[in-house]
């Protein structure tokens, strides 16, 4: 052979499956004109074989001097439908194939190994002589097969099959028969594994019927005509499952055209152009587009004509899609839009989502990469400002939905670290990061912009120095008080502080007077500890029923509008010095934190949900 056969073998063929050498052998015998091929497979039956010996005949025309030359040299093929490099498989798990094959009156014989050198015995052909090529595989060279399936004859069938779909398919429509036998002989069975002596056979009644669409989708009328052959069944035990291109009589599957269908459904999709001839890699295994074939826009016709045909074989699929595309807006309104239009068959949720959030990125780093505000751009930055705005509303449903599960068995720091979580402050550029994790808006959106302070020695310090007498603080983790300063307490700037004192879920009539007196105790010696302090808001979260929400009425305190009871007192302040401290109080319940700010989010949300309905109807 012109070349060295084992670097070939390593360069072209790194690391195929070993139902390869069938398929090659086929490919060379349907080539060769054959109707008849016969696969023998004898083994000792171990998945490490000792003994691994394939005979594979054909009845076609064999080795002519043609067909002989083009096996002995690695060179540019003849056309676009051969690669002139499948024989090499061969070596990649066998030492040797010995090769007899009968064409016209003579007989040629020969060994191909690494040792190969083109060169051949011709003899004159005998009566006895099998008319056609024998090939006889022997010497494996692998430590082990990948599994049983690679030489069990039900599973090579469907392999044969499915890789040769569009050559069989055509025998059948021109009524020109064949028959491929694959006869397996173990000398162990396997029964855990379903292993054991076998015969199988493939005939044109094997071959499924299809149906055939042009395609005249004008996005892709440049490429060229291409032919939609199609089988769709449904009924107890179908689930074949393939989509792929025909490239010289052999089908090549497209990954990115996967269909995802219910079990108890198989579907089969065929794509035949001029577009696809040749445009496979040298393993047969890759469909390899040119460059200047955009493949994204080619793939979205092909899944647009093939989503039109699931849908209207299969409605269950396209009403549970559409059921699907409707929980997306409702629960990922951020994303909407931008859920991929051309699913081919059952949505995968989470492969949806991702892709959605893939696309929402991208629109993101376009409008932030962009040196030019032009009209476009500018609309394109306000779609993304939405989604991220409604991203963050999202996320604070979802608080919301936690604080909605709190009962009167959960402790105080359920809570508190859903307001804020301790110990954590956020500075410069880390003050957005941090929004999701200061959650002060569920008791005013104006405190969103207040950080929290982040020092454990510091908020020691403070909570100590608010403790009052009759309390024993044995941790800096009280659970029960949250501090949010709306700048550093410990510069000399003026600053605000939102103090947050939660108490469990029980109503208690003492409660409410008892959290007030402590309120105005801790305001006093928190303006005391720190200096800059210029107001003190105080909200103390209590449980408050019918007959509390009276006894604060009747002392003095104003109800205000909200879903839940909300109590005011602004009539507090605190001596520093001769400074008086503004302290005022609110006392809420927990249905007023939850669902006052479920309804100032609701609200926000639908605004949102409304300009991004706008701005994808522009887009498209």
């Amino acid at each position: 052979m012109e070349i060295e056969t084992k670097y070939a073998v390593s360069v072209f063929f790194n690391n195929p499956s070993f139902v390869q050498i069938y398929f090659e052998a086929v490919a060379n015998a349907l080539d060769a004109g054959a109707s008849e091929i016969d696969i023998f497979i004898d083994t000792d039956g171990d998945i490490c074989p000792n003994h691994l010996e394939i005979i594979i005949k054909d009845n076609g025309s064999g080795f002519t001097e043609e067909r002989f030359n083009n096996f002995s040299r690695l060179q540019k093929p003849k056309d676009g439908y051969h690669k002139g490099l499948g024989r090499l498989v061969y070596l990649q798990y066998f030492s040797k194939v010995t090769v007899e094959s009968v064409f016209g009156t003579k007989k040629r014989t020969f060994t191909f190994s690494d040792a190969f050198n083109g060169q051949s015995d011709i003899q004159d052909a005998s009566i006895s002589d099998y008319k056609g090529t024998i090939l006889h595989f022997s010497g494996f060279t692998g430590n082990r097969l990948k599994s049983y399936e690679d030489i069990k004859p039900g599973a090579l069938k469907d392999r044969i099959i499915e890789q040769f779909l569009p050559y069989f398919y055509d025998r059948q429509k021109t009524k020109n028969n064949f028959q491929i036998e694959i006869q397996l002989e173990t000398q162990a069975h396997n029964k855990q594994k379903d292993f054991y002596s076998d015969l199988q056979k493939i005939t044109t009644s094997d071959v499924p019927s299809f149906e055939t669409k042009i395609i005249n989708d004008l996005s892709i009328h440049a490429f060229g005509e291409i032919t939609m052959s199609y089988m769709l069944r449904q009924g107890m035990g179908e689930n074949i499952r393939l989509t792929a291109v025909c490239i010289d009589g052999r089908t090549i599957p497209v990954k990115e055209l996967n269909l995802n269908i219910p079990p108890n459904h198989s579907s089969i999709f065929l794509f035949e152009s001029p577009l696809f001839n040749g445009k496979s890699d040298s393993a047969r295994q890759r469909l390899v587009l040119p460059d200047d074939i955009p493949q994204s826009s080619l793939f979205n016709a092909l899944r647009r004509e093939m989503s039109a045909v699931i849908n209207e074989r299969f409605p269950a699929i396209h009403e549970r899609n559409e059921e699907i595309k409707q929980n997306f807006e409702n629960k990922y309104p951020h994303l909407s839009g931008l859920f991929e239009e051309n699913t081919v068959g059952m949505i995968d949720k989470d492969e949806a989502i991702e892709i959605a959030q893939r696309k929402f990125f991208k629109l993101q780093k376009d409008v932030l990469e962009s040196t030019f505000l032009d009209d476009i751009t500018f609309l394109k930055s306000l779609e993304v400002s939405s989604r991220t705005l409604t991203e963050y509303i999202l996320y604070r449903e979802l608080i919301i939905n936690k604080m909605r599960s709190i009962t009167p068995a959960d402790k105080e720091d359920v809570l508190h670290n859903l307001l804020v979580p301790r110990f954590e402050t956020f500075h410069g550029s880390a003050l957005l990061d941090g929004i999701y994790s200061n959650n002060a808006w569920l008791l005013d959106d104006k405190f969103m912009s207040f950080r929290t302070i982040l020092s454990e020695k510091t908020m020691e310090e403070v909570i100590t120095a608010i403790t009052l007498g009759d309390e024993i603080i044995k941790s800096s983790k009280r659970p029960d008080i949250s501090m949010i300063f709306s700048a550093d307490p410990e510069q000399a700037e003026k600053v605000d502080v939102v103090v947050v004192e939660i108490k469990r879920r029980t109503p208690d009539d003492k409660e409410a007077p008892y959290a007030a007196t402590q309120l105005v105790q801790r305001a006093a010696k928190l303006a005391e500890h720190c200096p800059n302090i210029q107001r003190i808001w105080y909200f103390g979260v209590i449980e408050i029923d019918d007959s509390l929400a009276q006894l604060l009425q009747n002392m003095g305190w104003t109800p205000l509008y909200s879903k839940g009871k909300v109590f005011y007192n602004d009539s507090f302040k605190v001596s520093r010095g001769n400074e008086r401290i503004p302290a005022p109080i609110c006392l809420l319940s927990y249905d007023a934190v939850i669902e006052d700010a479920a309804a100032r989010n609701h609200t926000f949300l639908e605004i949102l949900k409304h300009d991004i309905r706008k701005a994808t109807q522009f887009a498209t």
